[in-house]
């Protein structure tokens, strides 16, 4: 049928090398998650980070499958805890969730784990990497209502065996026809999850109780969590001794089940009722989905609540396209399932779910005003160890300025490798780069027409040129800097603040800040503070780098580096007295500031009076001269 095709591409299975990372291995035992989870605590006690490495997901909630990866989160320690305890907590508010992540990002590598990707404009930043292994790992931080939720799944299955045999099925289903994903439109893994438990709440007679309810006369457990701006406590109590509760008088088979889900939501009242099993059993389980925590703003849009956090919607983000195809799937599978006999469901179940991908996507919002097609397509082949991949780009006379432009890989591994350059820039517009589905191209494709292109990746580089090309593994010092010349919002400056300061980046660090007090007209937050004397001596050193001399403490005269870093030194002390409270400037400051000014294109009155302008210019400069001068050395 059309719309079960892939888009073609005539690429190349890439070529193998010692570089790549391994292919991504199923975490399939406890023993699998202990490893992973050890080495990941290793890097932290190499950090010094004092505070937990727990899994969570469907490594410990019982529905872990093939594909599944390894998700984990840091737990700082209390605030309040001393330096020898441990436990789960509120991270500290002297290092940020981005902060711990880059430290976490920078020190992997020396410990085996490959394919460093950092997701940090996100609503959860997150560290995705390979481990030695060949398992994939997603790292966060504070993820609390995670641990809990994989924990109330877990219970479930310990209750009941079917409950991950269903699960496990309908996630297969689902990951084989491509329809896990918010991001393209359909629902995420742990949507589908709570999909199967509501249903076996719903069999006749029960398969599974409501745990949540039946624990309503126990002691709260109550996690703080500000995933929606502000702190709010969530009670995440549910019945855990799961041991005494009666097996369900419900003996129906894994695959009658199977077909009873699908029944069950094809024919569900999505424009009116509500996927919750913390509702489930009880006398509200029939409340309108309108007078739930989180209100709608269409009665077409579904909802699924998750059972701890009531804000969250799990279904929040799943398009009007998205419903159209998750129960246009679900309709045909079970049509499939009519008209099969007991005996052969297993098989034809398999053979119904047999469909390995043959190509693997990454989408990117574009402003077709800011990146062309070719210099999309130049960004992303500078990666090492790549195979020959498509871009599809979107035409010119598209009418909307920001749009979805993708690439088209032959193997998950270059897919990843490519992902690497997930918020790096082209020009002034940063890259935020997101897995995707077939589904998300053909929807695309739909809307407008689009450009193809065919890469073929860079030639073996030689000595010289290889410093042309993409590293292997990118200097995230590099990258913090070359990010603070272009960023152009304040959420991309606040994330390379952090990233700074977490690399020990200090000058960078008050770069952002200056830079962010131009985008928004707010002093830094963590500014650091000036004084009449930092600024002594400024002016002179500036003149006299000017009038070509060489600063005796950056290195010998006529020293390319020690020239370059003299005008750095120079150049941040410049900064440092703009910074301070405005004071007569000799003469040579006046001139300067009125110069940098000119150059800028603005008028700047003597004496000056407001220094963000220059600041912000020599600031950028001064990087500029940074990376210049690790040239030459």
């Amino acid at each position: 049928q059309a719309s079960q095709q892939k888009p073609s591409t005539d690429a190349a299975v890439p070529s193998s090398s010692s570089a790549a990372a391994p292919a991504p291995a199923p975490v399939t035992s406890s023993e699998a998650v202990d490893a992973v989870v050890a080495r990941v605590r290793a890097v932290a006690a190499v950090l010094g980070l004092k505070g937990r490495i727990l899994a969570f997901g469907s490594q410990i909630s019982g529905f872990v499958t093939a594909t599944s990866d390894c998700d984990l989160t840091y737990m700082p320690p209390e605030e309040d805890e001393g330096p020898e305890e441990e436990g789960l907590g509120q991270k500290t508010k002297t290092e940020s969730e981005v902060g711990i992540l880059q430290r976490f990002a920078t020190e992997m590598p020396k410990h085996g784990f490959l394919d460093i990707i950092t997701v940090f404009q996100a609503n959860v930043p997150l560290v995705k990497a390979v481990d030695p292994s060949g398992v994939e790992v997603d790292l966060c931080v504070g993820n609390e209502l995670g641990h809990h939720n994989s924990k109330l799944i877990a219970a479930y299955c310990r209750l009941d065996r079917r409950v991950s045999q269903v699960g496990k099925m309908v996630k297969q289903w689902a990951k084989a026809w491509e329809l896990v994903g918010s991001s393209d439109g359909h629902l995420n893994s742990y949507a589908f999850t709570l999909l199967t438990i509501y249903f076996l709440m719903n069999t006749r007679p029960s398969v599974v109780p409501n745990l949540q309810d039946a624990a309503c006369n126990c002691e709260s457990v109550n996690v703080k969590d500000q995933r929606w701006g502000q702190e709010a406590p969530w009670d995440c109590k549910f019945w855990e001794m799961v041991e005494l509760i009666p097996r369900s008088m419900n003996s129906e088979s894994t695959h009658t089940l199977l077909h009873g889900f699908f029944k069950f939501y094809a024919e569900f009242n999505w424009s009116r009722d509500v996927v919750s099993i913390r509702l489930g059993l009880t006398p509200s389980a029939t409340a309108s989905k309108f007078k739930l925590y989180s209100q709608l703003n269409n009665k077409e849009q579904w909802y699924i609540e998750d059972p701890f956090d009531l804000r969250h919607n799990l279904a929040a983000q799943c398009t009007s396209e998205g419903r159209r195809r998750i129960l246009e799937k679900m309709r045909e599978t079970l049509e499939v399932l009519d008209a099969a006999t007991h005996d052969c469901l297993p098989r034809l179940w398999a053979s119904h779910c047999l469909r390995a991908p043959t190509h693997f996507l990454l989408k990117c919002r574009i402003h077709t005003d800011k990146v062309s097609a070719s210099e999309y397509a130049d960004a992303l082949r500078a990666v090492r160890d790549v195979g020959p991949f498509t871009v599809r780009f979107p035409a010119a006379q598209r009418s909307r300025e920001v749009i979805d432009a993708f690439a088209v890989f032959v193997s998950d591994g270059d897919r990843r490798r490519v992902h690497r350059l997930n918020e790096t820039y082209i020009g002034e517009w940063q890259l935020r780069l997101l897995p995707c589905s077939t589904w998300a191209l053909e929807d695309a494709l739909r809307l407008g027409d689009y450009e193809e292109l065919e890469v073929t990746p860079l030639e073996e580089p030689s000595e010289a040129a290889s410093e042309q090309r993409e590293p292997a593994t990118v200097d995230p010092s590099v990258e913090v800097r070359n990010g603070l010349r272009v960023a152009q919002t304040e959420e991309e400056v606040q994330v390379l603040i952090q990233r700074s300061e977490a690399l020990g980046l200090s000058h960078e660090a008050d770069l952002g800040g200056h830079k962010l007090r131009q985008l928004t007209g707010k002093a830094p937050a963590r500014a650091r503070a000036r004084t009449d004397s930092d600024s002594a001596g400024a002016w002179p050193r500036m003149h006299a780098v000017a009038a070509g001399e060489t600063d005796p403490d950056e290195g010998p005269e006529g020293s390319a580096g020690g020239a370059a870093g003299g005008l750095k030194s120079s150049l941040s002390a410049t900064i440092a007295a703009l910074s301070g409270a405005p004071s007569k400037a000799p003469g040579p400051a006046t001139a300067a500031a009125e110069v940098a000014a000119a150059a800028a294109g603005k008028a700047v009155p003597a004496p000056f009076k407001d220094g963000d302008g220059i600041r912000l210019l020599l600031g950028e400069s001064s990087l500029l001269l940074q990376d210049l001068g690790a040239r030459f050395q």
